[in-house]
């Protein structure tokens, strides 16, 4: 039996797993790398544990915007109507709470989630030792 598409989405959220996202524009790779992301969140000691690289600055400022956005809207009460944003609104829930938890303050200090180009990594390699 073929897995659904909601089945491999969730199965990319597995951090024990790696996973290659191929998919034409629009279909939502964002929004499982963001999830990931915030998964990830929900079970580190400091966000600065987790690193997502990217091609483009364009693309690390896109990602890292819709994760302090997820971030902003969890702290609502009532959840999303829409499954994969109910989805994304439960992992920041988690993440928010670890964050509290650990006083990240990380919607204040957006800056501690590590959300690079590679070359911008391989700059800071480099210029670590």
């Amino acid at each position: 039996m073929i897995p659904s598409d909601i089945d491999i989405r969730n199965r990319a959220l597995n951090p024990g797993q790696s996973f290659i996202v191929e998919a034409p524009a629009g279909s939502g790779k964002t929004t499982i790398l963001i999830q990931r992301y915030l998964k990830l969140l929900g079970g580190v000691s400091k966000p600065e544990e987790i690193l997502a690289m990217t091609f483009t600055r364009k693309a690390a400022g896109e990602m890292k915007g819709r994760i302090i956005k997820a971030l902003d809207l969890a702290q609502e009460i009532s959840p999303p109507t829409e499954e994969h944003e109910i989805t994304t609104w439960s992992l920041a829930k988690v993440a928010l709470e670890r964050n509290k938890k650990f006083g990240w303050r990380l919607l204040e200090n957006p800056a501690r989630l590590r959300v690079v180009t590679i070359d911008s990594f391989c700059s800071f390699l480099t210029k670590r030792t």
